[in-house]
């Protein structure tokens, strides 16, 4: 087997560490988002739109880790002594990938809550208005009915 391709992989799951990292930055930026005041719905917009690029990112990394491993899979199965290291490499950075996407899933449940928080804040206020501007309304038409 051609150890360009264990380069391939161990590279792919590098840049994916990588992507799965500037993922967790735009987590915390979107939380830091929500929570500001006021809220700037274009602020999140645009740090909404960077993280759906680094997911699609992170989707083409899979699609070609996908590809290469298909390749190579049965070799690096058969012969792992040989491949020893650099399995080993790959399991460490598989380990860091899934401490990664577990701390991504729980940041993205958080900011969801927090958004959830949010909008259910802004609807009570709406609501407050709209009964403050309908009793305040209906003072006026019972004002002016009395003269």
């Amino acid at each position: 087997m051609d150890k360009a391709y264990l380069v391939a992989l161990i590279d792919s799951l590098n840049n994916k560490i990588d992507v799965l990292n500037k993922i967790n930055e735009k987590n915390v930026e979107q939380y830091k988002l929500i929570k500001a005041e006021p809220f700037s719905v274009e602020a999140f917009d645009k740090n909404s739109n960077e993280k759906g690029v680094l997911i699609y990112q992170l989707n083409q990394l899979d699609d070609g880790f996908k590809l290469i491993y298909d390749k190579i899979g049965d070799e690096l199965s058969k012969n792992k002594a040989e491949y020893a290291s650099e399995i080993r490499k790959m399991q460490e950075q598989i380990s860091t990938i899934t401490d990664l996407s577990t701390k991504i899933q729980a940041d993205e449940a958080r900011n969801k809550a927090a958004l959830e928080a949010y909008f259910a804040r802004e609807r009570g206020q709406i609501k407050g208005s709209r009964s403050r501007a309908n009793a305040a309304k209906s003072y006026a038409k019972a004002m002016q009915n009395r003269t």
